[in-house]
Order: C-alpha cells, then sequence, then structure tokens
C-alpha cells in the first residue's frame, strides 16, 4: 500500500508545487545598492516607499515603459478599429443580402425556405471572408443557392481553412501608468527625489557615516532621508537630534519631509524580512536526468525471501 506516491526525495528532483529556497548574503544587496543594476548607486535617488535607484537606470526604465504603453495603445486602438470596420462591413453586407433575398422572393418566385437559406449562404461567406481580412463585396462572389446545395457536404469538412474556428486574442486597453520596478506600484518622475550619502573620510568605496554622530553606516541600520536636504542619517538621528529643533542645516524638516530607507541585507533571519524565495512549478524544474521508478528497475517485491546484499 501507498506504493504509488511520490517519495521525498523523487518530489525534490521533479520541483512541482512550490519550490522554497533560504537565500544567503550573497543574494542580497547592500543598502547603497541600486535595485535595477544591483550595484551601488550612481546618483542616486529614491521612491516614496524609500526604494534606491541609479538615476539613469530609474529613468530609462521609466522611459522604456512609457514607450512599451504607447505601443499597447496603438495595438488597442487597431484592434478596436478593425472591429469597428468588421461591424460596418458585416452591416453592410447583411443590408445587401436582405435586398437579394427580396429580390429573389419578389421577382424570381423563390419560396420563403429558400431565402432564408440564401441569407444564410451569404451570412456564412461573408464571416468567412472578413475572418480572412478581405473585404467582401456584397453578393457578388456569393454562391449560387444550387451550388450551395451541391456542396453541404463541406459543412463537417473541419479541415478546410474556412471551417476552423478562429481563437481572437481580444486586447484590453492598457494603464498608461508607470510602475515601480521594486513594488510594482504607481511611479512617476517626480516622485523620485535625490539622495546624499556623506562618505567616510579616508575610508574605503562606499563607506557613509551619518553627518551628525559620525557613525559608520552598515546593512543593518535604520536610516531615513531628510527630503528637503537628501541627507541620509541614522533613525536615532533623527529622532534625538533632528526631530526636536525641526531642522537641519538652517532648512526645516517635518515629519512629512522624512522617509525610511530600505534596509540591505545581512543573511540573518533576526533582521531580515525575506530569507526565503518561493517559485511554483506545474511541472516542475527538474532536468528528467534522474532515474524514476519503473524506468530501468522494477518496484521491489513484497513477498519472499528478499536479500539486503
Amino acid at each position: 500500500m501507498g506504493c504509488e506516491a511520490l517519495t521525498y526525495h523523487e518530489r525534490k528532483a521533479l520541483g512541482h508545487g512550490t519550490v522554497m529556497e533560504r537565500l544567503g548574503k550573497e543574494s542580497i544587496g547592500n543598502f547603497y545598492d541600486c535595485r535595477l543594476t544591483l550595484m551601488p548607486a550612481v546618483d542616486p535617488v529614491c521612491t516614496p516607499k524609500g526604494f534606491l535607484f541609479s538615476r539613469e537606470a530609474i529613468l530609462e526604465n521609466l522611459l522604456e515603459q512609457k514607450k512599451a504603453n504607447k505601443r499597447k495603445l496603438a495595438a488597442w486602438q487597431a484592434q478596436q478599429a478593425e472591429d469597428t470596420r468588421k461591424q460596418e462591413d458585416k452591416a453592410a453586407i447583411d443590408a445587401e443580402a436582405a435586398l437579394l433575398a427580396f429580390d429573389r422572393q419578389n421577382h424570381m418566385g423563390a419560396s420563403e425556405q429558400l431565402t432564408k437559406k440564401l441569407k444564410q449562404t451569404i451570412n456564412e461567406e461573408a464571416e468567412v471572408l472578413l475572418a480572412d481580412k478581405r473585404r467582401a463585396s456584397g453578393a457578388v462572389n456569393i454562391k449560387t443557392n444550387e451550388e450551395r446545395m451541391k456542396g453541404m457536404t463541406g459543412d463537417t469538412a473541419f479541415w478546410v481553412p474556412g471551417k476552423v474556428g478562429e481563437s481572437k486574442v481580444v486586447l484590453d486597453k492598457p494603464d498608461m501608468s508607470t510602475l515601480c520596478p521594486a513594488t510594482g506600484d504607481k511611479l512617476k518622475l517626480k516622485d523620485l527625489f535625490s539622495v546624499r550619502f556623506t562618505p567616510v573620510p579616508d575610508g574605503g568605496p562606499h563607506e557613509y557615516m551619518d553627518p551628525v554622530t559620525k557613525d559608520i553606516f552598515i546593512n543593518a541600520s535604520r536610516l531615513v532621508v531628510l527630503k528637503p536636504t537628501g541627507d541620509v542619517v541614522l533613525k536615532e538621528t533623527w529622532e534625538r537630534c533632528i526631530k526636536g529643533d525641526g531642522s537641519y542645516g538652517g532648512v526645516p524638516v517635518g515629519e512629512d519631509d522624512v522617509l525610511e530607507l530600505q534596509r540591505g541585507g545581512t543573511g540573518f533571519a533576526a533582521h531580515d524580512k525575506e530569507l526565503q524565495a518561493k517559485k511554483r512549478f506545474l511541472l516542475g524544474p527538474g532536468s528528467g536526468l534522474a532515474d524514476l521508478r519503473g524506468q530501468h528497475q522494477g518496484p521491489t517485491s513484497k513477498f519472499g525471501l528478499r536479500f539486503n546484499n
């Protein structure tokens, strides 16, 4: 019993469902890294959610998003125009089919049933022509009723291109807003503001300190940005030294002018909030090279002698 279920090793090899992996320090950036380039930010700017970007990188990203939105809008407008044209063509063909059926019934003595079949034939042929993106010129190229009756057997020929159903891709009207690459929230160019780090004198590259207390920043530090000046200070410095005076360097700074930066990663669970990456696989990321039961050997016998050599 239970032989049909996958073992733990087989589930891990196939990777079905949600695969989770613990992230280390090498997978988490520093507090001064750009969220796009994953390198130290050059001429850094910050978003309202506290994410840091290089100015050139985020400007290029927002520009590409605007170009992509324009392309999507053009495709949507083209589809809307095509649908309108098809509806107009269909209405014109329906009117011409009704006129032709009226003429056949009143001048050629056609029966009502025959005129209904004629209308149906014209509408079906028009739908095929419109699906092929060719304008139908009324009933000029429409088969006569006698030819239509002879070709009735072709209605069940599903392999004929005109009989194959077509799955139309309906485009939704695109949202022209630009999004933050880190959070997916709406982000405009005017929402970005400059950030200025204070380098450590005679320190190494990318070593920064608090301009007030001279404490060196690390990834575990809680940092805030003063929007009016762009300076980065420790949150403790803001609460103890700047908040009470309401100004920094002679510039008024209120509580609404302070934004907390996203901290860098240390690899420790006590500090980092997200240290586990998740991804769901429907078929699994496994290479398929591992032998599964029944591929190269039979199942283990449940009866008789068993030798564990």
